[in-house]
């Protein structure tokens, strides 16, 4: 096989561009170490809104679809360009009405469905406008899936099998008819092709395997891929294969997500803005820098401070860690929460909130990150009480800060964290998921263990019985030579490379297949 140079990543995020947290995060994080090393990294995004900030290029794919009513609707696509660093990406708007308010709004995940369409539209228009092919596709989530055929089928017209690898970091999608993906809308072609099927390939049409899956976006995306690839081995085993079925592990590969969190660079700005780190430091911090930031709750600025972070949503299960504060009563909790429209959730944690009035404070407000970074450096523990979770980028950035995590054992996060009463290694504790009463034993032990005082007050005597043997800094030094060895750049890109060799070598599988 021919070295690999191009490599296209399609997604609707990147953060610092368009993100609304994690995909954002991890497509950034993949492309920038695959430029450091030599690549020629392109993403292709809808533009969300984005583009008055960066450089049109001259670029138009306009044109007309044909609705399932048979009248013809038009579109037009430009583009602009942004680069980060060495990645090169392009972002497709609106230069007509409608298609402006599909790709040009500002909400990420607004008509998602028409958005994606659009976004097949426009990467194959870029293809024939370019006259280029990659060396290989990274799709990312189900949004991305349609424009990525659309580059495999370009490929497949020129007597090119481009790998395919479809990303998956948040299971599920919806299902339309054969209509939405076909040339008709979303510009895919129904031709005979081969299809990998359990250990062969076997000739099928794009349409007999849309069909086949019920026009289920994602399971289309699992069938068409060369690889599936996925963020942590308990999700492609607990969900994915769940989902879709034990074969496609034959196809499967695993790469985690990469942080650039240094506890020195945190360090540094505690220092600057405190003068040093001093007991106590953690409740100043949430006075000046948190003060009139929207939010609910109260906390006295007493005992010991643990934080959890993330979108309130039920998922995330602060529900959970409100709770568990009966059976942690030296414990305070913060959320620092990101309010994504779940209404009916947020007002079950506002009541939740006001009935441990004093315990528990809320901030729903816009936080700069290196605060946020700060108040998990400055607090005991981190607490990720997920129902469920592909991976779990809290908890690296946590343990990449020396703070060690409480988190239910479900996920990537079995992945991450390492729990102590298995391992002189520990770098935190594992929990049932959605046991409050686990969870608020856990939190208590490991926030006592944390403080170096006051061990005959730990609940689980099996912390207790460790807690004469291994000091907080010992743990803490834990914490960061877990991300050193397992999430930094390095470990991360053998795995990503791993991924794109299976994927070239199940698409050369394909292209001599007769």
């Amino acid at each position: 096989m021919e070295a690999l140079s191009i490599v296209w990543i399609i997604s609707f995020e990147f953060s610092g561009i368009a993100s609304l947290g994690g995909l954002g995060e991890a497509v950034k994080s993949k492309a920038l170490v695959l430029a450091k090393r030599g690549f020629n990294v392109t993403v292709l995004m809808p533009a969300h809104g984005r583009c008055y900030m960066y450089k049109d290029i001259n670029f138009r794919e306009c044109s007309f679809r044909i609705g399932l009513d048979g009248l013809h609707y038009r579109y037009c696509i430009g583009a602009c360009e942004v680069y980060v660093d060495n990645v090169r990406l392009v972002l497709f708007r609106g230069l007509d009405d409608y298609t402006s308010s599909i790709l040009d709004s500002w909400h990420i995940y607004s008509n998602t469905p028409e958005k994606a369409s659009l976004l097949a539209r426009a990467v194959r228009g870029y293809i024939r406008w370019s006259n280029t092919l990659p060396d290989i596709i990274d799709v990312n989530d189900w949004h991305s899936v349609l424009a990525g055929v659309a580059v495999k089928q370009e490929g497949e017209l020129r007597g090119y099998a481009i790998p395919l690898v479809y990303t998956i970091h948040l299971s599920g999608s919806p299902s339309f008819p054969w209509h939405y993906a076909s040339s008709e809308w979303s510009g895919l072609g129904d031709y005979i092709h081969p299809v990998w099927r359990v250990y062969k390939h076997s000739f099928e049409s794009y349409k007999s395997v849309w069909d086949s899956v019920y026009g289920n976006i994602e399971a289309f995306g699992v069938h068409e891929a060369d690889v599936v690839a996925t963020v942590s081995w308990s999700y492609l085993r607990e969900e994915l294969a769940r989902r879709h079925g034990d074969w496609i592990t034959g196809k499967s590969c695993v790469t985690y997500n990469t942080t650039d969190v240094r506890v020195e660079h945190v360090d540094s700005w505690i220092n600057k803005e405190f003068g040093g780190i001093w007991e106590g430091l953690e409740w100043r911090l949430i006075e000046e820098k948190l003060r009139g930031l929207e939010g609910w709750g109260y906390i006295e600025p007493n005992g010991i401070l643990v934080v959890s972070l993330g979108r309130l949503t039920w998922q995330k299960g602060f529900d959970i860690a409100i709770k568990a504060l009966d059976h942690a009563p030296e414990v305070k909790l913060l959320i620092l929460g990101i309010p994504v429209g779940d209404i009916d959730y947020e007002n079950y944690i506002k009541n939740l909130v006001y009935e441990k009035w004093s315990r528990v404070k809320v901030i729903t407000g816009k936080i700069d990150p290196i605060i946020r970074l700060a108040l998990m450096r400055l607090s005991k523990t981190t607490i990720i009480p997920s129902r469920w979770e592909p991976f779990g980028m809290t908890a690296v950035e946590s343990i990449a800060l020396g703070t060690p995590v409480v988190a239910s054992n479900t996920g990537g996060l079995k992945e991450i964290v390492v729990d102590l009463r298995w391992s002189n290694k520990g770098t935190g504790i594992l929990v049932k998921p959605e046991d409050h009463v686990d969870l608020g034993l856990a939190m208590r032990s490991l926030a006592i263990i944390m403080t170096g005082k006051g061990y005959h007050n730990i609940p689980l005597e099996e912390i207790r019985r460790i807690a004469y043997t291994i000091k907080p800094d010992s743990i803490r030094e834990n914490c960061i030579r877990r991300v050193e060895e397992t999430f930094r750049e390095e470990p991360i890109y053998k795995m990503i490379i791993d991924c794109y060799n299976k994927a070239r070598q199940m698409a050369h599988y394909r292209a001599v297949t007769i």
